[in-house]
């Protein structure tokens, strides 16, 4: 497909832009307070003025925002049509794409907003957990030639109706590292609320480390087994189309050495994942497990399989939809939450522990993968402390809940885009 693009050199409204685009994304945690939205503006005004390219800016909901209003879904039916949930829970993104675009052009930088349907992204499954099939760069290099900024919802894309569907929890990974391949981006920068990837989730394990680097397959590993990391189809799609991640903090400090390159060629890792937000379910044999986990992914849904003193489990997210009728033969372990370490030499192991126990039992395994001996071992975590929540994530759904007081009780987690930690849990 031809795409269309800038005849060369030129100046857009003021503002001298050329060659390929950067692709930056910044997660929810940047929108924790309407300043946020200044604070990226600005941020994205600096990287053009400094770099005079132009900008695919993908965001993520207010933090808070998609959890609410699937709160509030939940709150009004039991078991919502897949495009209904989408319609609802996309919104969040939408909102926080007119809200940054309202703020560049407020700070002098002129920004075109995007719909799902001027993405070029297709996707095809439930669609409120759908996958992405094809990415064009036609329809975000017509918006670039006419403006020198774009703003993009992250998670969002169509389906052959041309209805706006949800790619699911953690997907503006995918939709900035979709554009960056389309594009031809050699990298894509990914802003949130952590240092970097690191080796556990620091706001469970304050000794986690964040990594210099990591290569494609030891980030994937991490997701696969429910890591709240790059999501799993984007760190897919930036191996196929080379292009090279960056795991960046917001706001970006610049400091020397902060952040984490995902790439090729060496960067194992060894780390501990966390499953807070999932249920845990055993059957009578492992044959019934893996046609319950395939029907399961089936749906869209992340699964982790594993056994258990002699038991066949597998993890489902907590209440996600359509997911009882395919756990039919199984029993719920209630209370209890999946802690893997993922050792060094490509192995996984298990520990079935109470929720209230996860974060020691994950301090646990953190210490026995990663002793602290000095030499080489990756430089620490700044440690968090406290997930922000942004105060205008009601501006949807005027229900209030109450907000976890401590890093080990935080509650439910978001289940779209706007969560976007960089960090196992």
């Amino acid at each position: 497909m031809e795409h269309r693009r800038s005849s060369g050199p030129g100046v857009r409204h003021g503002h001298p832009v050329d060659g390929p685009p950067i692709v930056l994304k910044f997660g929810g945690s940047a929108f924790s307070e309407l300043e946020g939205f200044h604070r990226v503006a600005q941020y994205a005004a600096r990287r053009l003025a400094e770099e005079r390219r132009p900008l695919v800016l993908v965001v993520s909901a207010m933090s808070g925002t998609t959890g609410r209003l699937q709160q509030t879904l939940d709150a009004l039916v039991d078991d919502p049509p897949a495009d209904t949930a989408a319609m609802l829970l996309t919104t969040g993104e939408t909102v926080s794409v007119a809200l940054l675009a309202a703020a560049l052009n407020a700070g002098g930088v002129p920004a075109q907003p995007l719909q799902a349907a001027g993405t070029g992204f297709v996707a095809e499954g439930p669609s409120d957990r759908a996958y992405l099939v094809a990415a064009s760069a036609e329809p975000l290099t017509a918006a670039l030639a006419d403006c020198p900024v774009v703003v993009v919802p992250g998670g969002q894309a169509v389906d052959a109706a041309g209805r706006t569907v949800m790619l699911g929890r953690n997907s503006s990974d995918l939709s900035a590292v979709a554009a960056a391949a389309a594009l031809g981006a050699e990298t894509c920068e990914l802003f949130s609320d952590v240092p970097g990837v690191c080796t556990a989730d620091p706001y469970l394990v304050p000794a986690a480390r964040v990594l210099d680097r990591i290569d494609y397959e030891s980030l994937r590993r991490m997701s696969r087994y429910g890591a709240k990391v790059v999501h799993e189809s984007a760190v897919d799609w930036a191996e196929r189309g080379g292009v090279r991640l960056l795991c960046r903090p917001f706001p970006w400090s610049e400091s020397a050495g902060e952040g984490t390159e995902v790439g090729t060629g060496p960067g194992a890792a060894a780390a501990v994942v966390v499953l807070q937000n999932s249920d845990v379910w055993c059957f009578r044999s492992a044959h019934q497990r893996g046609a319950a986990a395939e029907q399961l992914r089936g749906e869209g849904l992340v699964v982790t399989e594993f056994d258990t003193a002699g038991t066949a489990c597998l993890t489902v997210p907590a209440g996600a939809r359509g997911s009882t009728d395919h756990l039919r033969s199984a029993h719920r372990m209630d209370g209890i939450c999946l802690v893997t370490a993922l050792g060094w030499d490509s192995g996984a192991e298990h520990s079935v522990v109470p929720r209230a126990e996860a974060a020691e039992e994950a301090r646990r395994c953190h210490a026995e993968l990663y002793p602290r001996t000095g030499g080489d071992a990756p430089r620490e975590a700044a440690t968090p402390v406290f997930k922000a929540r942004s105060a205008h994530s009601d501006v949807l759904v005027g229900i209030r809940r109450r907000e976890p007081q401590h890093p080990d009780a935080r509650g439910e987690q978001e289940t779209g885009a706007d969560g976007e930690n960089v960090c196992p849990q």
